[in-house]
């Protein structure tokens, strides 16, 4: 009996030992994160001290890359890092905060250790407009969407809008046969639709439709230019859709 409770009282006294050194460390890594923390503080504070004495503060920035962001919200994103030392601009936080616009693909932020932001931002590039849940939406060369199609807003560019399941994914091929032949100097398209993601129809804006094949769009798209410069104005005026399907033959639908 005394051997048994010999026992108890030695597990008793190591569990005790093993609280009070885990009590120990833990009063440790407690005083150490706040002494860090403080001794931090206390860092930031003499910085900013100094860099407001000296001038050495965040009071303007240099921006290069904008077309479609626009500066403004460039300047609302830094409004409240004015005046912090220049030394001390969380430039991680800045550039999280100012890529959450859609049209910024990537971000450079440097100083020049006085009073000066410069920021260099590269931009998606627009490739044309997608129709997705009768919804427009800007997307790249990938096919990637970048964001909301707003007509209200002028560009210089003109682009075409796709229609048709995919049809963002597969138009850089059919944009790169229009470039190559020139083909909007000439025509202007309305839009371009993916049928059942194998080949094209191409609207005009005259609302003329051309049907294009599967397999070779660049032949059909030649035959058509070939066969328009043998048709009159009134020709073309009675002519609902060139189905240019076989190019071999072409054939002329005519309005009812």
């Amino acid at each position: 009996m005394k051997n048994l409770n010999r026992r108890r009282y030695i597990i008793n006294k190591k569990i005790l030992f093993n609280i009070l050194l885990l009590f120990i460390i833990t009063i440790i890594i407690t005083t150490v994160y706040f002494e860090k923390k403080i001794i931090s503080k206390l860092i930031k504070n003499t910085i900013q001290s100094f860099s407001q004495n000296f001038e050495y503060q965040y009071a303007t920035f240099n921006i290069n890359g904008l077309e479609k962001v626009e500066k403004n919200y460039i300047e609302k994103k830094l409004k409240k890092y004015l005046k912090t030392s220049i030394f001390l601009l969380p430039l991680d936080e800045i550039s999280n905060s100012i890529k959450e616009n859609n049209w910024i693909k990537k971000i450079k932020l440097s100083t020049n250790y006085k009073d000066t932001l410069f920021i260099n931002i590269e931009e998606y590039k627009p490739l044309g407009i997608y129709n997705f849940n009768n919804k427009l939406f800007f997307f790249d060369v990938n096919g990637k969407i970048i964001d909301n199609y707003d007509n209200s807003k002028k560009f210089d560019e003109l682009f075409i809008e796709f229609k048709g399941q995919s049809s963002n994914l597969e138009a850089k091929g059919l944009i790169d046969i229009l470039n190559n032949l020139q083909f909007q100097k000439k025509y202007k398209i309305k839009n371009a639709e993916l049928i059942k993601k194998r080949r094209w129809d191409i609207l005009l804006n005259n609302e003329t439709l051309l049907m294009l094949s599967e397999d070779h769009p660049r032949n059909s798209l030649e035959n058509f230019l070939k066969i328009i410069n043998n048709l009159s104005e009134t020709d073309l005026h009675n002519i609902k859709s060139f189905d240019l399907r076989n190019i071999k033959k072409t054939l002329l639908i005519k309005n009812d």
